[in-house]
């Protein structure tokens, strides 16, 4: 079974030998994490290059008061990120908020639980992972860093799940170098409603305001709720599924 050993970008320009030293550290570190990688999917390499990615819209999650990361809305080339960028000392609780919230817009029965689950269950195990090996963690404060991008362009849709690194300006998370660790490739119906759903928790926003944030592309398609997939907005409303630990 080929392996999809984790793929790694650099945005650093190079200060001295620091990026170097930056780049052989996660890609060592990566590569002693095979249980973790998935198999290799069909997702096409312009969805997974994030060196021209455009922010067309950033938000501090859950409130700038409790921040324990970033949402942010991406152009990158012809696709459409919903990017979640974690930094913070209660990963755990942080993940253990979002598999409640996928419980809620998914239950049993739903169209996508299964897709659900798959994506809960590889996010858990990586954060997991990356505890017990102190992988992307920021030793000055000690917080871990997670990425979550739903990314999706006309044809394909998917979820990548991995770690970065970077630098706080003006109060706005600059991820400089990343790693993809997992890759899945659930029903491309799963993936636009949940970027439409962490848009408007994340954002605040109802449904049908979401295309003041940015051009949805694809996500434009779909409403956030079905009767075959999500419950009601009375169930799953903006602020209930965010990311607050």
């Amino acid at each position: 079974m080929r392996v999809a050993y984790p793929h790694r970008v650099n945005f650093l320009s190079g200060r001295g030998g620091r990026a170097v030293v930056a780049v052989t550290f996660f890609a060592s570190a990566f590569l002693a994490m095979p249980a973790l990688c998935s198999e290799l999917r069909p997702l096409p390499a312009a969805l997974l290059d994030p060196v021209a990615d455009k922010v067309l819209s950033r938000v501090v999650v859950p409130n700038p008061a409790r921040r324990v990361g970033e949402v942010r809305l991406l152009a990158r080339g012809g696709a459409v990120v919903v990017q979640t960028l974690l930094s913070t000392k209660v990963m755990g609780r942080v993940v253990g908020e979002i598999r409640k919230k996928e419980e809620a817009a998914w239950p049993q029965g739903s169209a996508a639980r299964a897709d659900s689950e798959s994506y809960v269950g590889a996010l858990e195990a990586l954060a997991k992972d990356l505890d017990s090996r102190q992988v992307t963690v920021n030793w000055a404060e000690r917080r871990q860093r997670l990425l979550i991008e739903f990314v999706a362009d006309d044809s394909s849709a998917g979820v990548i799940l991995g770690s970065w690194d970077g630098d706080e300006v003006d109060g706005a998370l600059e991820p400089k170098q990343r790693g993809t660790i997992t890759r899945l490739v659930p029903n491309r119906d799963y993936v636009l409603r949940n970027m439409r759903l962490i848009l408007i928790d994340s954002f605040h926003m109802a449904d049908a305001d979401l295309d003041r944030l940015g051009a949805l592309g694809p996500v434009r398609a779909v409403t956030a709720y079905s009767a075959a997939g999500t419950p009601p907005p009375a169930a799953v409303a903006p602020g209930d599924r965010g990311v607050s630990p």
